[in-house]
């Protein structure tokens, strides 16, 4: 995490997000705890966040059933009041939306190991989402932040969405140009096409020792001008102490 921090202080970047996952059981002590690091990253660059299952207390309202609103009383209380925020900073528009509402209809499958562990977004999110992209500055880069994983990983073979191929048609036709989210601990970056357009779907790595398959802590950067957007993976290197890249993924906006 020290790298990390000393990583975007020296970078100087425009904006930073995080997809989610600051707790592991949702306890206020975890978020309290991510929020002192979170605080020191607000200095740093605007910070957009969004929340993962593991900040979901869904025991306190499966199928809308209990106390609904303690769902995310704790994160809403420590991280952010907003579940699905807006950034909007020169050329970029950044929209967050909640796909770890925890255990409701919409969320099941015949799976139960999917129980509040798959995500889900209804179409009323996703066009909420087109509809902020609609009203964003002519000419700005359009990202959209959740925290599932909206294609597989190639460790889990797994979406991190239920309704998966209709979510992909619906993101493309929000207007989004990059996807980003976590959940899947493992890193990745792809161009999906759909009939509706095409955008770069981005995976980030889990900065944690719960990555899949062994793998180092990573994240993700992207620049982007009015030509290119280009995704890098930076991968930790204990014996250095520092994070070292990957070969970048580059495609035209």
């Amino acid at each position: 995490m020290a790298a990390v921090e000393a990583f975007a202080a020296e970078r100087h970047f425009d904006a930073i997000v995080v997809s989610g996952d600051m707790a592991t059981r949702a306890w206020p002590h975890e978020f309290r705890q991510a929020k002192v690091f979170l605080d020191r990253m607000r200095k740093l660059a605007p910070l957009l966040i969004v929340p993962g299952n593991h900040d979901t207390a869904w025991w306190f309202g499966i199928l809308n059933v209990g106390i609904p609103p303690l769902i995310h009383g704790a994160y809403r209380r420590y991280i952010e009041k907003d579940l699905e925020p807006t950034l909007q900073i020169s050329g970029v528009t950044i929209v967050g939306l909640n796909s770890s509402p925890g255990i409701q209809l919409h969320t099941l499958t015949k799976r139960p190991r999917d129980l509040s562990v798959r995500g889900a977004l209804k179409d009323s999110q996703l066009e909420d989402a087109a509809a902020r992209f609609a009203r964003a500055p002519a000419g700005d880069l359009k990202v959209l932040v959740v925290h599932h994983n909206i294609v597989p990983g190639e460790l889990s073979n797994r979406w991190g969405m239920t309704r998966h191929e209709h979510v992909l048609d619906m993101v493309a036709k929000s207007g989004a140009d990059v996807v980003m989210s976590g959940h899947d601990h493992q890193e990745k970056a792809v161009v999906v096409e759909r009939d509706a357009g095409r955008f770069i779907a981005i995976t980030a790595g889990t900065l944690s020792d719960r990555s899949r398959g062994g793998r180092a802590s990573a994240f993700m950067t992207i620049d982007a001008d009015d030509t290119n957007i280009s995704v890098t993976s930076w991968h930790y290197a204990p014996e250095r102490g520092e994070f070292a890249s990957g070969t970048p993924l580059v495609t035209p906006r």
